[in-house]
């Protein structure tokens, strides 16, 4: 379809351009003729096609100037093996049952160049094997999150859509498929790139992903292997050189089978040097730098230090310009080392060699953050670089500006910034002078958990929390920050599911609040939390009407969430003369008012879709709402998402009898159980499963006893107390006892409305077809 379109406008540009120069002619004869009458007709219609033709030929070489978005990626001669790791790979892809594929391996192993080498051939080399496939590489730098970096590196701006990029991916070129290479993802990065894949492929179904994971987890599809003596004798050979069989014996075990360490002692025999006579690299490496004089030594530090704050190569001429003594001569003489590598105006330095250099080079370490540190701190757009520079040194440094770059990181969503910060801190290698200034010091936490938070790892947090001090924790109000650090400890709480905490915490916190805004957020999670444990729906009910009729406060978030979850509950409790309608009119306004509010559309959607097939019985109208709905989520990364595949399982189960609407059931629940597992949602992922069983029994399938009988007691221990008496409904059913009188009381008590109308001998196919 490209291709066709393609060549159809050429085609019409071709004709304009003809039918110019006929009549450019026909003008020149009658100019020559002397009947300039005729002339002047000619050349007034020259201008009509000239003028659409002009348009058209500058569309066309604007598309052609675009930026190149495939590039050969790997300019690397010595690059050897990994054939079976290719075909295994172009089996996964060409045979698309697998959308997404993994290939996993510690640092060191290869991962990047494999990938590079299999974008050059799909794109160039093995062309003919892939006619219908175009490759696109990216390296992750743990700054952004992952789609906005691909957002940046394929569509020149952060804010455009998985959709945007894919299109711009697919009309890159006239192949019919497209494969995205991710490189250089960190296990706490893959959830969001997992997201970020399937939403890609829901974009255009000929798409597919490639994930490079720095894991020794080797279940994943792909897992490039050790260097054996083999490898290495094909790497001498790129090199053009001979390695007897016994030294490449050694240097096999001496590299402990890692390609990076192989290749580098395999580049040392080219210059004569056997570091198996030093009998380990480290000893190499010690050495060769001891042979370096200071400012080498102090250059070589530096540009290390910059390499790992950009996670990329560096420019030769900001190397030179943070410290004005590094020349050229330097950088060749570190080049002829093996020490860091030169390609286009670019310096690079191995992550592994470079680890082992900087335990020698201790001594210039903070000297080279400092001026970075000096370099960056006054460039608005990449101050980020000064931050992380001042925090892994032991320097001084402006508390002031260090607080305000922390701020812009989150507001600008570089959460992986944030977190490395964190980490640096919570292991406690972070620049000492942080502990000097508490407000900072409780900037750099606040924004380490924050980024946690909105990535969904949610248990990282809970790890990291459960391992600070009690004091920094439990610490007295003094400013704002205090403040949103103590709400975030609440806040999660209620994520990870210890609610009973949340509930508690929220209401001190409350006492403490010194704003009517802080007052507000302390009310509206305390009310949530006691939605979701169900033991004091009516004072939640007070809670969010409150809220939602207050017009003294401007934070429209709280306000439609506090209306939905006030409908909510009395969806749960099963009120049909509630004034819903009222509600979701309220919501619309509220949203129509404010675009920015068009966030919370599908929130709003999900609930308005539970009133329609759980109030008035209306399941062609819900099921609309959350199609239309999910068909929009499916190309983003949202987690409500998942809330809607909950719902659409809840649909189809309540919906007739057939089986069609068990298939689409069982599909949707299976999608949000697989993302709760994921991300350690137990609320999503213990709903989930007690739907799939309610499901199982209406069209008589067996269902897992071992599930249930771990819900009942994992929900029972976290509170979790609308799952745990679903759970104990399910089991009643399952083994078709009688519910207790005691049961049913407590149900009706609660106003579990779902529950409390069963009679106490349950009738399986009547309870599970309401």
């Amino acid at each position: 379809m490209k291709r066709s379109k393609w060549f159809f406008q050429i085609g019409i540009v071709s004709m304009l351009t003809l039918i110019c120069v006929l009549f450019l002619g026909c003008t020149a004869y009658f100019l020559y003729t002397n009947n300039s009458g005729i002339a002047s007709v000619f050349a007034t219609l020259m201008g009509i096609p000239l003028t659409i033709g002009i348009t058209l030929w500058s569309f066309i070489f604007s598309k052609l100037q675009k930026e190149v978005l495939i590039e050969r990626y790997l300019n690397d001669e010595h690059f050897v093996d990994r054939d079976a790791e290719y075909v295994k790979l172009m089996n996964l892809i060409q045979s698309g049952q697998e959308k997404i594929i993994y290939i996993s391996g510690n640092f060191g192993m290869g991962k990047t160049l494999f990938m590079k080498m299999s974008c050059d051939r799909i794109n160039y080399a093995d062309r003919k094997k892939w006619k219908s496939y175009a490759a696109f590489y990216y390296n992750n730098n743990h700054t952004k999150t992952i789609m906005q970096a691909l957002s940046n590196k394929f569509c020149g701006q952060s804010n455009t859509s998985i959709t945007d990029i894919s299109k711009r991916l697919n009309n890159a070129t006239f192949k019919k498929n497209s494969i995205l290479f991710i490189d250089n993802i960190y296990e706490i990065d893959l959830i969001e790139c997992i997201e970020f894949a399937k939403a890609f492929i829901n974009c255009n179904k000929n798409n597919q992903v490639v994930i490079a994971v720095d894991s020794n987890n080797n279940t994943f599809h792909i897992y490039p292997g050790k260097f054996g003596e083999t490898e290495i004798k094909l790497l001498a050979h790129s090199y053009n050189i001979k390695i007897e069989q016994a030294e490449r014996c050694e240097i096999s075990e001496l590299s402990n089978g890692y390609p990076v360490y192989a290749r580098y002692s395999v580049e040392a025999y080219t210059k004569g040097i056997k570091i198996v006579d030093y009998n380990n690299l480290e000893n190499y490496i010690e050495e060769l730098i001891n042979s370096l004089n200071n400012l080498e030594k102090a250059s070589l530090s530096l540009i290390i230090c910059f390499s790992q704050l950009l996670q990329d190569g560096v420019e030769t001429g900001v190397v030179c310009s943070i410290d004005n003594c590094i020349t050229r001569p330097i950088l060749k003489r570190l080049v002829t080392h093996s020490l860091i590598n030169l390609y286009k105006d670019k310096v690079y330095s191995d992550k592994l060699i470079s680890r082992k250099c900087m335990d020698f080079l201790s001594e210039y370490i903070n000297e080279s953050y400092y001026k970075i540190y000096q370099y960056y701190k006054g460039i608005y757009d990449t101050d980020y670089i000064a931050l992380v520079a001042a925090l892994k040194s032991n320097f001084e440094y402006d508390h002031t500006l260090v607080k305000e770059i922390l701020h812009r990181q989150y507001i600008d969503n570089n959460f992986y910034l944030l977190i490395d910060i964190g980490e640096l801190e919570f292991s406690g290698q972070i620049n000492p002078h942080l502990r000097e200034n508490k407000e900072c010091w409780t900037y750099v936490r606040y924004y380490y958990l924050k980024s946690l938070l909105e990535l969904g790892l949610y248990d990282k947090a809970r790890e990291v929390v459960d391992n600070y001090d009690n004091y920094f924790n439990l610490m007295t109000i003094n400013c704002d920050i205090d403040f949103e650090y103590q709400y975030l400890l609440i806040d999660l709480d209620h994520l990870t599911n210890y609610l009973k905490n949340a509930v508690t915490f929220s209401h001190a916190l409350f006492e403490k609040a010194t704003s009517k805004e802080q007052k507000i957020k302390c009310q509206y999670l305390y009310a949530h939390c006691l939605r979701h444990l169900g033991e004091d729906l009516d004072q939640a009910y007070t809670i969010f009407t409150s809220l939602a009729n207050d017009t003294n406060f401007k934070d429209n978030k709280i306000r439609i969430r506090s209306i939905y979850s006030a409908a909510s509950i009395k969806m749960f409790q099963g009120d049909s003369s509630y004034s819903y309608e009222e509600s979701f009119g309220k919501v619309e306004q509220i949203i129509f008012e404010d675009s920015r509010n068009e966030v919370w559309r599908p929130y709003v959607a999900r609930h308005k879709a539970i009133y329609e097939y759980k109030v008035c019985k209306n399941f062609e109208m819900a099921e609309q709402v959350l199609q239309e709905t999910i068909h929009l989520l499916e190309v983003t990364q949202l987690r409500i998402k998942y809330d809607i595949y909950f719902e659409l399982g809840e649909l189809y189960r309540i919906w007739n009898n057939n089986t069609n609407n068990y298939t689409k059931s069982i599909n949707y629940y299976l999608e949000a159980v697989q993302f709760a597992k994921r991300v350690n949602d137990y609320n999503l992922q213990s709903t989930s499963q007690l739907g799939i069983m309610l499901l199982s029994i209406k069209y008589g399938y067996k269902t897992d006893n071992d599930i249930l009988k771990s819900i009942i007691s994992r929900t029972y221990n976290i509170g979790l107390n609308i799952n745990y008496n679903y759970a104990m409904y399910v089991k009643y059913l399952i083994e078709n006892e009688s519910i207790p009188k005691e049961t049913v009381s407590y149900w009706r008590k609660m106003q579990y409305s779902d529950l409390f109308f069963y009679p106490r001998k349950v009738n399986l196919r009547n309870a599970i077809s309401n």
